[in-house]
């Protein structure tokens, strides 16, 4: 029997992830034809149908779901032996891939990314801006090897360490007026609200905290992120709430808002996440103890 070829478990592992060949082609720079045609050699090797389909989406058979498991080890200790072979070469660390949120990314990590790329710059780190629950599951998948991400998470198959709590306040446009010295969730109910989306971590924290008055109002306009939210504020369209942390930096949306505590006050516990008893590598173990640094702040 042909020995497994690394570059049809990639192509099967790629569609598998994003559920379908033309994701699966596009994350590969490969034409959609090619990826179909490794899927289909891989399945004349094994002689079983590894992948089905169902209008657009790629969905894995009984046999598919076997070899899944192995196709990602098989890779992942591709990755690792080449990883090696480099750091003999060239001192290179080998890639850290971390998902975090947008407010985290842009106002807790640059300093320590700047500390770590410095200290190793043979460290090639990724970053993406995901939401809690995809970062989770990309974690599940191998797709990343470390999360920053609101607590609690209180999944089993997780290595979870608290780093630090980011208070939440109330940004208010500068000319309102008759605004509380503390914020309370049956004045915030009255305002127009902008919010974050639905399905974030923080969208979750804020609808609890605002059903201490009742059900919680539709909000008038929704964002990805905070950052937009802060001026639309700035410009009187509405009242939200926000992560403290994201206030600093002289952002010219800030100097144009009024600041007020809760009442009652609420955070959002931040740490970072790995999958429990995943193999770890030598860039990993870097950016793990410098995240832990967090903790400090």
């Amino acid at each position: 029997m042909r020995s497994l070829n690394l570059d049809q478990l990639r192509a099967f592992v790629e569609v598998v992830a994003r559920g379908s060949f033309t994701a699966a082609a596009k994350e590969l720079n490969l034409t959609q034809p090619a990826v179909t045609h490794q899927v289909q050699e891989l399945e004349r090797r094994f002689r079983v149908t590894l992948v089905e389909r169902f209008g657009k989406r790629a969905y894995l058979t009984q046999a598919g779901e076997k070899l899944i498991v192995h196709a990602r080890q098989l890779l992942e200790d591709d990755a690792r032996a080449q990883m090696e072979m480099r750091k003999l070469n060239d001192g290179w660390l080998g890639r850290v891939r971390v998902g975090t949120s947008a407010t985290v990314l842009m106002y807790a990590l640059p300093p320590i990314l700047r500390r770590l790329k410095t200290a190793h710059p043979q460290l090639e780190i990724s970053l993406k801006t995901l939401l809690t629950a995809t970062t989770l599951e990309m974690l599940k998948t191998n797709a990343l090897d470390l999360g920053l991400c609101a607590l609690p998470v209180e999944d089993p198959a997780f290595e979870v360490t608290s780093l630090f709590e980011d208070e939440l306040v109330a940004i208010l446009p500068a000319e309102m007026t008759k605004i509380p010295k503390k914020v309370t969730p049956a004045f915030l109910s009255r305002c127009p609200l902008i919010l974050v989306n639905e399905g974030s971590a923080l969208r979750r924290t804020v609808g609890e905290w605002l059903a201490h008055a009742g059900p919680p109002p539709k909000p008038l306009m929704e964002f990805d992120n905070v950052e937009p939210i802060k001026s639309v504020v700035a410009v009187g369209l509405g009242c939200s709430v926000v992560p403290r942390m994201c206030l600093g930096g002289g952002h010219v949306a800030t100097a144009r808002t009024l600041v007020r505590p809760l009442s009652p006050s609420v955070g959002r516990q931040v740490g970072v996440i790995r999958l429990r008893g995943k193999r770890s590598t030598e860039g990993i173990d870097l950016a793990w103890a410098a995240l832990l640094t967090l903790q400090r702040r």
